[in-house]
């Protein structure tokens, strides 16, 4: 359905919970292994600098613990973290792919002549903006943000580098553009798991999405364009860049004829036709490597050396490499395993069952929408649960409290969909900032689109203090 990894559905978030001699866990202690996992990652990031796999590790560990302590068995806690971690392994076929694409299409000259040619048709004044659209645009149509970012963004990228534009900047223009047809498109894999997960019709779902999608949208256009003509304007390599460090590089090293080019347009073409990710990508990676050795006069072993090594070239033009991403397949395993014991022995669903039971009006429901799913693209580091998990667990609260499904369509697809890129070892966030090359901490404060829309919609969550607001609410999405 989609071309993003991680909206591949896992298994059902309520799994069993053991044995039926198996003690019930409590809610305090189901979210035990939340706190750890969550305490880790941030100890390993800000003070230990360890790998990031290892924060999840620690939670994992305390989760095997408590559900072998409550009774779960080891066979089921081991079967469980094997599914939650196979679950990820088209995902970390994807991750791969991605970065040896990156590689070969920088050593056959793609990237660098996109840059090249790019430099010379777009204005820096406009840069920012442009990049913003391009990206919208073509995620509209693909359907994909990690698509539109391994396709265009990292041209984008390395041509605002070259105008001496803030690396933050354009990346938070290009995440917040791929994620406007990662949430909203029709052939975006998100927009229809959002759809399952609540018993909605996809085609019902533009309306309220686009309630608070359009006026984002369009805040972007302004700031982007406001702050892209002010960075770039003062910027002292603007008038220059055609005679930039950079391009100079390009010019000296590769030989630059309009076919080097044809690679992203492949994978675009056939991501349209709707060929598998798995085999365009290969494609993607073949393509470049026969033009690099045709068109750049590159050796098999060089081929090989970049693609699995990653391409660098005077620390100008870097990037890509499958080798470098093993510490990010880790830590995709280790979300998997520790979401898959989470599940089987019964700790998601203690958590949700007593939560809910407190909910009794529509503001804090929608408040708790945006929690869980946030938490969920946290903890789970994963996207898909970010829908999944919350989707199946509140919509029976909303039929209680008799609220439109469509306002736990708007809320999850402003919650977890958008922030999921904004969390750095959420796989949806390593595969984002992979394809542009830009950290996600480094572009968040410019990512408008995917932190604006869940402040949105919290701010218009006060609007619904009762039933009665519910059902007005109701009727203008009708």
């Amino acid at each position: 359905m989609s071309r993003d990894p991680e909206k591949k559905a896992p298994p059902a978030p309520h799994a069993q919970s053991g044995p039926a001699s198996a003690l019930t866990i409590p809610i305090a202690v189901a979210l035990i292994p939340f706190a750890v996992s969550i305490l880790g990652l941030l100890s390993v990031i800000f003070w230990l600098h360890w790998p990031l796999y290892t924060g999840l590790l620690i939670g994992w560990l305390v989760a095997v613990v408590l559900a072998l302590a409550y009774g779960r068995g080891g066979r089921l806690v081991a079967v469980g973290s094997y599914q939650g971690a196979r679950n990820t392994f088209f995902v970390i076929g994807i991750l791969l792919m991605i970065a040896g694409v990156i590689s070969a299409w920088f050593l056959s000259g793609t990237v660098p002549a996109l840059i090249y040619y790019g430099l010379q048709l777009i204005q820096p004044t406009y840069l920012v903006v442009t990049a913003f659209l391009l990206a919208a645009g073509t995620s509209m149509v693909l359907g994909t943000s990690v698509g539109t970012l391994s396709t265009m963004g990292t041209a984008v990228a390395g041509m605002g580098v070259v105008y001496g534009i803030d690396p933050a900047l354009i990346g938070g223009a290009l995440i917040s553009g791929a994620m406007v047809g990662d949430r909203t498109s029709p052939v975006s894999g998100s927009f229809h798991l959002v759809a399952t997960m609540t018993g909605t019709r996809a085609e019902d779902n533009y309306k309220p999405m686009w309630q608070t999608g359009l006026p984002m949208f369009l805040l972007c256009i302004v700031l982007f364009g406001w702050l892209g003509y002010g960075l770039s304007a003062n910027s002292p390599q603007e008038t220059d860049a055609l005679n930039s460090p950079m391009l100079r590089t390009i010019t000296t090293h590769f030989q630059l004829p309009w076919y080097v080019m044809l690679p992203p347009l492949l994978v675009l073409v056939l991501a349209a036709l709707r060929m598998p990710i798995l085999r365009n990508l290969s494609l993607g990676i073949l393509f470049g490597a026969v033009l690099a050795v045709v068109t750049q006069q590159a050796t098999l072993p060089d081929v090989l050396g970049s693609v699995w090594f990653g391409y660098d070239l005077e620390s100008v033009l870097h990037g890509g490499g499958i080798w470098p991403m093993f510490h990010q397949v880790l830590l995709i395993l280790m979300a998997g395993a520790l979401t898959g014991v989470l599940e089987s022995s019964g700790m998601m669903s203690a958590i949700f069952d007593g939560l809910l039971t407190k909910i009794h009006d529509t503001r804090n429901l929608i408040f708790t929408t945006l929690l869980i799913s946030i938490i969920m693209a946290g903890v789970a580091c994963n996207q898909a649960l970010s829908i999944i998990v919350p989707g199946r667990a509140l919509r029976p609260t909303y039929d209680r409290l008799g609220v439109s499904p469509k306002i736990l369509v708007r809320s999850l697809a402003d919650s977890g969909v958008v922030v999921s890129p904004l969390i750095p070892w959420n796989l949806h966030g390593i595969l984002c900032s992979t394809a542009i090359g830009i950290a996600t901490t480094t572009y968040f404060p410019y990512a408008i689109f995917l932190w604006g829309l869940p402040l949105l919609t919290f701010s218009l969550s006060f609007r619904h203090k009762n039933k009665r607001n519910s059902d007005k609410l109701d009727k203008l999405l009708q």
